[in-house]
């Protein structure tokens, strides 16, 4: 199975360059290679251009192959050899708060985010090697999100409190 090529190298630019770097780098390289120019020869080198241009100008585009990156990396594995649920829940729903997580469901989202929106994840991964070095804050997010006492009595009848 062939792997989807690096548009930064592609561009050859670094994965730290500003978006005026990268349309830099993708308009000289279009220049040079453009069918208009050069003919036939310049269509494959064009295609990938573009695809590269088109996945790095858009910050939520370049924000999720970053991601796919960073959990290629940390796990060994090439974006094609990584589970098909990795990242599966979708982009993380904004107002981030405390570490992000780089693999699982819920990759890419902070364990903020995660809580708000399925705190039972979060007690799954407390008990998971994953979410060892995420120990500590998972029991700081989950205790801050548990209900006082008194709510949970409020509930009951008088008689039961």
């Amino acid at each position: 199975m062939s792997e989807r090529p690096d548009p930064y190298a592609i561009l050859g630019v670094t994965s730290d360059a500003t978006p005026a770097t990268i349309r830099k780098a993708f308009r000289d390289r279009a220049r040079s290679a453009h069918p208009d120019l050069i003919g036939d020869a310049g269509l494959a080198t064009m295609r990938s251009l573009n695809l590269a241009w088109d996945t790095l100008r858009d910050p939520v585009r370049r924000a999720a192959y970053d991601t796919s990156r960073l959990l290629a990396g940390h796990a060994g594995l090439s974006s094609a050899q990584q589970p098909a649920w990795t990242g599966a829940a979708g982009r993380p729903p904004g107002r981030p708060s405390g570490s992000r997580l780089d693999s699982g469901l819920y990759a890419g989202w902070t364990l903020g985010e995660v809580a708000r929106h399925d705190n039972g994840y979060l007690l799954w991964l407390a008990d998971r090697p994953e979410g060892m070095p995420f120990a500590d804050e998972i029991r700081t997010v989950l205790e801050a999100m548990r209900p006082a006492a008194n709510e949970l009595d409020r509930d009951k009848p008088r008689w039961r409190r």
